[in-house]
This record gives C-alpha cells, sequence and structure tokens, in this order.
C-alpha cells in the first residue's frame, strides 16, 4: 500500500476549495437548467438535484433560505427561485 501525504498551505486548501465549490455550483445550475421545463419541484426532487438531504431541505426551509409554496398539504419549490439562489451564492448552509 502507497500511502503518500500532501503538505499544503490553508491558502492552497482554501484555493482548492473555492474550485470544487465553483465546479459544484456549476453542476447544480446545469441539472436544473437541464430540468428548466419543470416550473416546481418537490422537496425529494429538489434533494435529489441539490444532492443534499431532504432535511437540509427542510432547515433551509426553516431559515428562509427557501421558498416553499403549500399546495394541498404538499411542499413544493420554485425552480426559478432555486436558481436564481444558485446563480447569487453557493453557501446554503
Amino acid at each position: 500500500m502507497n500511502n503518500k501525504v500532501a503538505l499544503v498551505t490553508a491558502k492552497e486548501l482554501w484555493t482548492e476549495f473555492e474550485k470544487l465549490k465553483q465546479e459544484l455550483k456549476e453542476e447544480m445550475l446545469y441539472e436544473l437548467k437541464a430540468n428548466s421545463e419543470r416550473k416546481l419541484y418537490t422537496r425529494k426532487e429538489l434533494a435529489k438535484h441539490l444532492k443534499v438531504t431532504q432535511q437540509t431541505i427542510i432547515n433551509w426551509s426553516s431559515r428562509n433560505i427557501l421558498k416553499p409554496i403549500y399546495v394541498q398539504g404538499r411542499v413544493y419549490y420554485k425552480a426559478e427561485e432555486v436558481n436564481n439562489l444558485l446563480n447569487q451564492k453557493l453557501c446554503l448552509t
């Protein structure tokens, strides 16, 4: 087994983190645009597209990061609002 250790500075680590964050944002935007014909997402669908848990979607809703829409007892999220949020920032935690 070859174990290797890489020494990096905090600045280098932060730069890599920012690159990964940007790649993830671009990937999520691509997937949401690919599904742009859909106007509303269920919590489950949105969690799948954003690659987070449904509980994370619930948490974001309770923090007013995402605005849920209630239709006949079901929860939906507007695709346009999600796209706008992703265009503004990626830091949804």
